[in-house]
């Protein structure tokens, strides 16, 4: 367990952290490629499409609150998908773009497919 002494206006408390959050795993590596919120996401979606029943045994008795805290939750985990895509798409050295002709002109006034 660590122990972190702060100050707070002239008073001291101790934060302390837990086995639990002091444990570390591979999951929590950054260049995982499992993360356990878009694993999560994936499995709402599956259930939704393919088994609605379960997933109203599991989600319907959600009140509202509880609701939108399981979509921020999804949309969370496509964030955190969308940010491990671009990391990776930057380690490998960016976007490739497959065309190497430059356009000379430009008619910006012009109809679609003048």
């Amino acid at each position: 367990m660590v122990m972190t002494t702060m100050k707070k206006e002239d008073s001291e408390f101790e934060v302390e952290e837990t086995a639990l959050e002091g444990y570390y795993t591979p999951l929590d590596d950054e260049d995982c490629e499992i993360d356990e919120f878009v694993t999560f996401a994936r499995l709402i979606h599956h259930l939704q499409t393919t088994d609605a029943n379960f997933y109203q045994a599991l989600f319907g008795h959600l009140d509202e609150e509880q609701r939108r805290q399981v979509e921020d939750m999804v949309k969370y985990a496509e964030q955190r998908q969308a940010a491990a895509e671009s990391r990776k798409l930057e380690k490998s050295g960016g976007y490739m773009f497959n065309t190497t002709a430059i356009p000379t002109s430009f008619n910006f006034g012009g109809k679609m497919g003048d």
